[in-house]
């Protein structure tokens, strides 16, 4: 009996426990990162500097303000992109490790008749 209870914890209640724990770590993943978010502002200014239109109106002051507001979307598009570029990099290893766990879950109860049928034949590991 308490076999058969583990067997069907593992494979049910454990198994979508392990899902909804990998599932709230990827979540968790995705809004630290916020690729979307970072995508759609990617060439807003960074830091959201006060360039604006200088109060004189004089050309060289909207020369100036344009130039700041210019390299101000420069740095955002490449600290941007270079989070962009790492969240996306992170979140395909995360999903990789999840897939791998996910899939050793299945297999994990299995080990044992494994070990006891390597046993029976008389495999010994070398090594």
């Amino acid at each position: 009996m308490f076999l058969v209870g583990l067997i069907t914890w593992w494979y049910g209640r454990g198994w979508i426990e392990q899902w909804r724990r990998n599932g709230g770590m990827f979540m968790r993943t995705l809004e630290f990162f916020s690729v979307g978010q970072l995508a759609a502002t990617l060439f807003s200014p960074f830091r959201q500097i006060s360039a604006g239109n200088r109060g004189n109106g004089s050309f060289a002051s909207a020369f100036s303000a344009f130039f700041d507001r210019l390299i101000s979307r420069i740095v955002g598009a490449f600290v941007r992109g270079f989070t962009i570029i790492a969240g996306v990099i992170v979140i395909a290893l995360q999903a990789l490790y999840v897939a791998v766990i996910m899939a050793f879950w299945w297999f994990v109860p299995l080990l044992p008749l494994v070990g006891f049928v390597a046993f029976m034949i008389g495999w010994v590991p070398r090594g």
